[in-house]
């Protein structure tokens, strides 16, 4: 397998259209990197320009310590898994399967060996006598998976795989997705708008914007110390609840004072918001777990319940502020109560308004 790297890639397309721009990460060897982010923030482009399907404007892309600018995608020695399956629906699974090697003039019995441990690995030892439209989404997606594997490459692709995939099947496929990664150890990079599967596969994640990279962590790290106000508010669902307002200074002591808030800033994080200069307007943020009701000395009103089972969503508003809090499923209140609301201090974020940069991490 190979390390993946990224050296200020830049992509633009006719028109002056930025595809992505100044892009730096790296992927190590045996690592599974998701890329993660919106519609159109170049996420499968990124993806594209690894596999040698797109040529970048700027920048250089290296695969296994090579520069990979120059060389086709055939050459790169990397297997991509499409969202649409591209299975061939005239050719059974083993011939799906067997296809890349034969054309790679591999002897038929190392063909039929690899094709048999893949299938066996993925569970579809019995389908191999299956034409594509006799098999489930899910099983399909598997042979594509399978056709990906007999390969043995140094660098697995996957453009968004689960997107067509029932939600159920999706979370199996999820779980199928990290054993497989777990047995194979393979370099692999992940397209996907879903931050669940980001969060559930990914070792890494690298969130995109409007084709800059926001922040690149480890999926807790991106939870709970978000680079900016863009990644607090896409990672996570519900979203973080944001107020805006300033800092207010009160002897030694600040304060976040909104429109109907005024909230105590712990010290750790007031001494980071004390380094900042012309610091005038700001967003406080939090996430609904990290408010707890029947505390406090703030009261809200109860607008909403949304009960799932295993947790309940209360939609609040002071006057015309609403967010949202996550608590336990037992004894909630009811819409139209008036309850007390207590913000955990060591849980807060705040942004710059200007820069929306995260100014407590």
């Amino acid at each position: 397998m190979a390390e993946v790297k990224l050296v200020n890639v830049t992509k633009i397309f006719q028109r002056g259209n930025i595809g992505v721009k100044d892009v730096n990460f790296t992927v190590e060897d045996g690592e599974f990197c998701v890329i993660l982010g919106p519609s159109g923030c170049g996420k499968t482009t990124t993806l594209r320009l690894i596999a040698g399907l797109e040529e970048p404007t700027e920048g250089e892309i290296y695969i296994g310590g090579r520069l990979v600018n120059n060389i086709p995608p055939k050459d790169r020695d990397i297997a991509m898994v499409f969202q649409n399956y591209a299975l061939y629906p005239h050719m059974n699974v083993f011939d799906n399967m067997a296809f890349g090697l034969k054309m790679r003039r591999m002897p038929k019995e190392e063909i039929k060996k690899r094709v048999e441990e893949a299938a066996k690995l993925l569970g579809i030892e019995k389908l191999l006598d299956r034409k594509p439209r006799e098999l489930s989404g899910g099983q399909r997606q598997r042979v594509a998976l399978g056709r990906a594997i007999v390969r043995n490459p140094k660098v697995f692709l996957f453009d968004e795989p689960l997107s067509n995939l029932d939600a159920k099947m999706r979370v199996r496929m999820r779980a199928e997705l990290a054993k497989l990664h777990k047995k194979l150890k393979a370099t692999s990079i992940y397209v996907t708008h879903d931050q669940v599967e980001a969060m559930t596969l990914g070792d890494k994640i690298v969130l995109l914007k409007d084709g800059t990279v926001q922040q690149i962590a480890d999926p807790l790290t991106l939870y709970h110390k978000p680079a900016n106000k863009f990644v607090a508010g896409f990672i996570g669902s519900p979203a973080m609840n944001f107020f805006e307002g300033k800092i207010m200074e009160e002897g030694e002591t600040l304060y976040f004072v909104g429109k109907e808030l005024k909230i105590k800033i712990p010290e750790k994080k007031a001494i980071k918001i004390k380094e900042r200069k012309n610091l005038e307007e700001v967003v406080f943020g939090i996430r609904p777990e990290d408010i707890e009701l029947g505390k406090g000395e703030i009261e809200a009103r109860v607008d909403l319940i949304e009960t799932l089972g295993n947790e309940i969503l209360v939609y609040l508003s002071l006057d015309d502020t609403t967010f949202i809090a996550r608590i336990p499923p037992y004894n909630p209140p009811k819409a139209n109560d008036r309850v007390r609301i207590n913000f955990i201090e060591d849980r807060i974020h705040i942004f710059d308004t200007k820069t929306e940069e995260n100014i407590t991490i």
